[in-house]
């Protein structure tokens, strides 16, 4: 309970830190640029379902269900695969010489965040 009171100051810091870069800036809303802001509020949204599990009567609750899973996979899923993906569509075009189809890319993205969206919703029900 301690160790994710103390996370969540350090992980603010970061999420102010990626959105004040971005704020104001000339941003073109591709495929890349969308999972990287996805991975944004989605580690955002985890985040704040850690902080319910730094609440003492909250976590006793919690603790050993799909709650705590649904956190985990809401945080870790968002931040590995997204970027992963934001990466990829980013710097495989730059290797290849080859671009995405946009229209697929961004079928891609939305079925993406459905389904992250819904499998972590179906744990915290």
């Amino acid at each position: 309970m301690y160790c994710t009171m103390l996370i969540a100051v350090p992980t603010g810091v970061k999420v102010f830190n990626w959105v004040a870069t971005m704020w104001r800036g000339a941003l073109t809303f591709e495929t890349p640029m969308l999972f990287a802001i996805a991975f944004i509020v989605l580690f955002t949204i985890g985040g704040f379902s850690g902080l319910m599990l730094a609440i003492v009567p909250a976590d006793f609750q919690y603790h050993d269900t799909y709650f705590v899973v649904a956190h985990f996979h809401y945080v870790l899923v968002s931040g590995a695969v997204f970027s992963i993906m934001a990466a990829a569509y980013y710097w495989l075009p730059k290797w290849t010489g080859n671009m995405y189809d946009h229209k697929l890319s961004l079928w891609h993205f939305w079925t993406s965040i459905i389904s992250v969206t819904c499998c972590s919703s179906r744990c915290i029900s």
